[in-house]
């Protein structure tokens, strides 16, 4: 038999095999796309009830009189009585609804009140843990979800519900919240994990990860593509990934996160066969026409771990690139840089709704550059917030960089705050850089649109 007419064969047993078999394959993505579909909403009310209850606990606390008056009368009593007395409040609060973590924190004293007493006294100078504090205040939300690790309960994975406490006249007197350790949520989302042979995962408006069984992914990976779904909170956005899997993407308005769920291999088992079958035709088919060994790479649909490290917005490096060149602790490993700068966009969400945000840090990103050179190197951190790493030291880097402000105001309308350290090479990368952000939220407190620099 001729190599033309075996040629002439597979060709039509493949024409064939496909017509067969391409509507089975279709029905199959349908129905796995229903069922998802049914499967993902149910995830959604589950985790809706195991983050929406401490949700509603802290409100409940932040508009609670008893505790609005014992802030306001705080300067009335002794330290051990206000502490006895928020003990016995938080006590209260964790057994009538069950959680292990309840705090207040008062906005005179910065007082860090729990069941137990005083756990510390909020210093974010002298750790660095402390900055949520300040953070949490400058975003002037009512409430906020806050993914961190709880240092009164051995540093374990926590989601805190922080919440505003203000008097009547709109005056803030403090924070509360209630925290629930991430194991509780991991378990439940490893049993619908197993049980349904889906990924799922909570993530910010950057697409970092909050929320995953596996805590090395916790605020360290990505899902950025999920993003670009633009789901709304009224339903699932379907995405078709390759081989029969599949994203859906949901927000979650009251939390501000989005549910992410995706198949993980349960479409491409489904389908495996047959595409297996149609591959081995194909294959033999291309072999025999011409010498073609080379196959192409399917991208993978799953749950990706940060590989890129790169911003694909400015060209920048990322978070990523920092991990693969400091390692894992994050330790500068090089006398190279001398200072680290940290600066952010002042009011960047309103900067966004009056002019093109993407233009705006492309603008700002260029400047940056010119000032910098090719004495350093910068990092889009998250959003509008940038980190460099500067060969020079701080006190030369703080005149450079209020160059950079008033650069930015005249060019772009715009303004920045900047906060510049000398790199202390005993600590670590996040240590100098939350000491950076003090500085850069300093500036942002008195006004924006400066630089300040740790003497």
């Amino acid at each position: 038999m001729s190599k033309k007419l075996i040629i002439t064969i597979l060709v039509f047993a493949s024409a064939i095999l496909l017509a067969i078999l391409t509507p089975s394959i279709l029905r199959s993505t349908r129905r796995d796309a229903q069922k998802a579909d049914l499967i993902a909403n149910h995830l959604y009310d589950s985790l809706y009830a195991a983050i929406g209850k401490p949700f509603v606990i802290s409100q409940y606390m932040s508009s609670d009189t008893f505790l609005v008056n014992a802030l306001k009368s705080e300067g009335d009593k002794s330290e051990s009585q206000m502490e006895d007395l928020l003990a016995d409040y938080l006590s209260s609060i964790k057994k009538k609804f069950g959680y292990l973590v309840a705090y207040v924190i008062s906005e005179k004293t910065r007082r860090y009140y729990t069941s137990s007493g005083i756990a510390k006294i909020i210093n974010p100078q002298r750790d660095p843990y402390d900055s949520w504090f300040q953070l949490f205040l400058d975003a002037n939300k009512n409430i906020r979800l806050d993914t961190d690790r709880d240092e009164v309960y051995d540093y374990r994975w926590t989601v805190f519900v922080n919440a505003r406490i203000e008097d009547s006249n709109g005056n803030l007197v403090g924070v509360c919240g209630i925290g629930v350790f991430m194991d509780e949520l991991q378990d439940l989302l490893s049993r619908a994990e197993a049980e349904y042979g889906l990924k799922i995962n909570l993530i910010d408006n950057d697409g970092l990860v909050q929320i995953d069984t596996d805590s090395a992914n916790i605020k360290n990976a990505y899902i950025s593509e999920a993003i670009s779904d633009k789901s709304t909170e009224k339903q699932f956005t379907f995405t078709p990934q390759s081989f029969g899997g599949f994203r859906m993407t949901r927000y979650m308005a009251d939390l501000n996160w989005y549910l992410v769920v995706q198949d993980i291999g349960t479409g491409e088992k489904k389908v495996g066969t047959t595409i297996l079958v149609i591959c081995i035709y194909l294959m033999l088919l291309l072999i025999l026409i011409a010498d073609l060994s080379g196959q192409k790479d399917i991208p993978s649909h799953r749950f990706q771990k940060p590989q890129s490290v790169e911003d694909s917005l400015t060209g920048l490096p990322n978070r990523n690139y920092l991990k693969e060149s400091f390692g894992e602790l994050g330790i500068f490993n090089t006398t190279r840089y001398k200072s680290l700068v940290m600066f952010d966009i002042d009011r960047f969400k309103v900067e966004n709704e009056t002019k093109d945000g993407d233009e705006v840090i492309l603008g700002v990103v260029k400047y940056a550059k010119e000032i910098i050179g090719d004495k350093g190197i910068m990092f889009r951190w998250s959003g509008d917030e940038f980190v460099i790493f500067y060969e020079i030291h701080a006190d030369e880097a703080e005149v450079k960089f209020s160059e950079f402000c008033a650069l930015v105001n005249k060019k772009l309308d715009v303004s920045v705050s900047v906060g510049v350290v000398e790199i202390d090479l005993s600590q670590s990368i996040k240590t100098n850089y939350h000491r950076a952000v003090q500085l850069c939220y300093a500036v942002k407190t008195a006004g924006g649109n400066g630089v300040k620099r740790e003497v």
